[in-house]
């Protein structure tokens, strides 16, 4: 029998060997000596040899390779004997306990989950280089939060039975802060403008909450960069940093930071000339991509964006593999920096496949015919970025990415990963909550947007509520036809009684039943035209001393009507995400209208539209509106008072209690007294606008759950009518019951109204969920001001 020792890199994984034969030979037989806990199955299942194969030495290494690698053994040998391979195995100890002590900055049961992401745990295999590894990780860990004099401390000890103890032991030590940030060589800019750059700060009030003050390698780094970048954006061409200095006192408790940077002079943009190969796309298209301005001061972002707008439109072309190679040219004497940009589009290129991972439940064909960037056709970035979205908007999905990976062997071609998140698209609740005004909300439904994976979505809920009741059951399928015509139904009942509202109570109640069908035709990529059909029967109940003009209306068209219902819309969506846009633009224009044959004949014209502006990263400005109109037409004299506009509350202008905005009165009840506040009659023109500057909530994890808004809204609800104070009687149908103390004209200007606060919204398991406090700018005494409104576990 013989022994051969395997090569250094073999024998650095362990005290493996391997014995062989003096030539290749039959296996007859393999035996496993020195096993405790693994099965023999288990060996036998990471060999690459069996009984009957050949055995040869570069299998032997094979072996050791395979068992080695499974964590299982310290030691392995391979011996040989006749015709049977002899393995023998030393298996790791196991953790029997592991236990974590003196975690404070970071808790005992994270630094746990910790190492049990290494694989160090209770009744695991025990590494002694894979504990060594996660003990100098958690180092680093502590030392970006400021605990440069940690000591962590394994302690091992052995037990029967080839098991270990683990006890890992921490003293945290100080606390080192940053006590001073300078700089040096900067003439231009203050050390405190550039130390607002930087995310690493001194010490001060507020930095115990943001802990800014602790030094991070990470950190710094990036502060060093926003520093380089804020002198490249306002002009300084040759700016540098010369030198870094980071010194720590000798007890570890203070850290200063000192940078020494080289200004240089300020220089403004010379001519940007575009050269190389521009066959493609045409050179004249290229320039009309640049934004830099010759004669204006340098800012290398600038730059930056128009390079990347270039790249995108040379792979909107095909060429994903394009470069451009920036050549500046700089002239002290006149302070102008020149560029030539030269254009390597490289090789033309085609997609291959498009492989679709991470839709477990979805199927393809419901991703891929949103997909625009098609398969064997040239690489388009404009047309795989709108596929991203298009996949996005659909909602099923958390998170889209789309990377191109070469074909092996063929350079022309590559291949899309798109990988997708699901997220989930059903639900079963039975819920509870609370509107403000209309109190608590009881609901129930199921509903499922993704049915059985293929898109298409159906829905049955019932609510009730103090104001509000309603059942509905609706179904939808988005491609009814292979180009993309929607098809959906709905059969629904609903309740208003805003005679039992908190705020603008009114005195009447409404019953309605009906059935209708929808269909979405999409018209261009982003523009799609809707149109509804359908018939209901609506119900109208009086309460007693209701204003003039609802008795009125009641006495002309009777207390129950036939209609039959008439949609017809347009809209246009470019935003970048359903959930929460960032960029782009959304508007609709919707005409809804009782139709001739049915009891009431009248319409209604809106039209909303809203604009997303990315400011930063983490802020986006909102900035939107909405138009209305409603008449009654044909043999309907007067327009139905409960197709009026309503305005005030959260959706509205806030701070303003919900639908109060517009002509008022004072609500007469039984005993013919006046309520204290004021109700509004509503009114057939409705204009809203609002700014709204988006930003996510800090410290949340998930920033997709949680947003914070700071907003301004300005809206007015009229009908034009001139009201007085007197009560309302059939010779008076226009009398408030005092609401105003004199005339009042319902005008645009008269019933405006604006408000300013702060908001946040939160898609909460139980609901989405809104709060917002506004404080009303523009108020009248009859106004009814509400300045904290919320929603919660309804719909808004």
């Amino acid at each position: 029998m013989k022994l051969k020792h395997l090569t250094a890199v073999l024998m650095a994984l362990g005290h493996a060997s391997v014995a062989l034969a003096a030539a290749p030979f039959t296996i007859q037989d393999i035996r496993v000596e020195g096993l405790q806990r693994t099965e023999p199955a288990t060996v036998f299942n990471y060999l690459p040899v069996k009984v009957g194969d050949t055995f040869t030495e570069v299998q032997g290494e094979e072996i050791i390779k395979n068992l080695y690698a499974t964590g299982f053994f310290d030691d392995v040998r391979v011996e040989t004997l006749g015709n049977q391979v002899l393995l023998t195995v030393v298996e790791r100890p196991v953790i029997s306990s592991l236990n974590v002590t003196g975690g404070k900055t970071l808790s005992n049961d994270a630094i746990r989950k910790n190492l049990d992401a290494f694989g160090l745990g209770q009744s695991r295999s025990f590494n002694q280089a894979t504990l060594n590894q996660a003990i100098a990780g958690l180092q680093q860990e502590y030392r970006n939060r400021g605990k440069n004099s940690v000591s962590i401390t394994p302690e091992i000890t052995r037990l029967e039975r080839n098991r270990v103890a683990v006890d890992v032991k921490i003293d945290e030590g100080p606390t080192t802060t940053i006590t001073d940030i300078e700089f040096n060589g900067n003439e231009r800019y203050s050390d405190r403008q550039l130390r607002n750059q930087m995310s690493l700060s001194e010490g001060g009030l507020f930095t115990w909450i943001s802990k800014s003050n602790r030094f991070s390698d990470t950190k710094f780094r990036q502060d060093l960069e926003s520093i380089n970048d804020f002198y490249q954006n306002n002009g300084y061409f040759d700016f540098r940093i010369t030198h870094v200095d980071v010194a720590m006192s000798e007890d570890k408790k203070a850290q200063t930071i000192k940078v020494d940077v080289h200004e240089g002079q300020r220089y403004r943009w010379g001519k940007v000339a575009i050269e190389g190969d521009t066959r493609e796309v045409p050179k004249a298209e290229l320039e009309k991509l640049l934004t830099m301005k010759e004669g204006r001061w340098y800012d290398r972002s600038k730059m930056m964006d128009s390079l990347k707008t270039m790249q995108d439109r040379m792979g909107s072309a095909g060429y994903a593999f394009s470069q451009i190679d920036v050549r500046p040219q700089a002239n002290p004497e006149t302070g102008v920096v020149d560029f030539t940009l030269f254009v390597v589009p490289d090789r033309k290129v085609y997609v291959n496949r498009i492989n679709i991972s991470g839709n477990n439940k979805t199927r393809d064909e419901v991703v891929r015919r949103e997909l625009r960037q098609m398969e064997s056709a040239p690489y388009d970035v404009s047309k795989i970025q709108r596929s991203r979205e298009r996949v996005e908007l659909l909602g099923y999905f958390d998170n889209v990415q789309i990377d191109a990976q070469p074909v092996a062997g063929t350079p022309d071609q590559v291949d899309l990963a798109m990988s997708v998140n699901e997220r989930a698209t059903g639900s079963l609740e039975v819920a509870a909550g609370w509107v403000q005004n209309d109190g608590l909300v009881l609901s129930a439904g199921v509903s499922q947007d993704n049915l059985f994976g293929t898109g298409k979505s159906v829905s049955a809920r019932v609510s009730n509520a103090k104001v509000s009741k309603q059942a509905s059951l609706s179904f939808t399928d988005p491609y009814f036809t292979p180009d993309g015509v929607s098809l959906g139904y709905d059969i629904y009942y609903r309740s208003y009684n805003p005679s039992k509202s908190d705020s603008n109570r009114l005195g009447y109640k409404t019953d309605t039943y009906g059935i209708g069908a929808r269909m979405g035709v999409p018209v261009t990529e982003y523009d799609r035209v809707n149109f509804g059909l359908g018939v209901e029967r609506l119900g109208v109940k009086l309460y007693q001393n209701p204003p003039q003009r609802y008795q009125e209306f009641v006495s002309q068209n009777g207390e129950n009507n036939w209609i039959v219902k008439g949609n017809v819309g347009w809209g246009r969506n470019k935003t970048d995400s359903a959930l929460w846009p960032t960029r782009g633009y959304s508007t609709s224009v919707n005409l809804d209208s009782g139709l001739p044959g049915g009891g009431l004949q009248y319409y209604s014209l809106t039209h909303d539209q809203k604009w997303f502006f990315p400011l930063s990263k983490d802020f986006t400005l909102m900035l939107g509106g909405e138009v209305g109109y409603a008449n009654s037409y044909g043999k309907t004299k007067k327009l139905p008072f409960f197709q009026n506009f309503y305005g005030g509350g959260l959706g509205s202008v806030r701070g303003y209690e919900n639908g109060s905005l517009g002509p008022k009165f004072k609500t007469q009840y039984i005993d013919n007294s006046y309520s204290s506040t004021s109700s509004s009659y509503g009114g057939n023109y409705k204009a809203y606008a609002g700014a709204e500057l988006l930003f996510p909530l800090p410290g949340i994890k998930d920033q997709r759950t949680v947003r914070l808004s700071l907003f301004a809204d300005a809206g007015s609800v009229w009908d034009g009518q001139t009201y007085n104070a007197l009560p309302y009687s059939t010779e008076n149908p226009n009398g408030t019951n005092g609401a105003y103390t004199g005339e009042h004209k319902s005008s645009f200007s008269n019933e405006l109204r604006y408000s300013a606060g702060a908001a946040v919204t939160w898609l909460s398991p139980l609901g989405p969920m809104k709060f917002s406090y506004a404080y009303p700018i523009k108020k009248k005494p009859e106004d009814q001001i509400q300045r904290f409104q919320f929603q919660l576990g309804t719909t808004f």
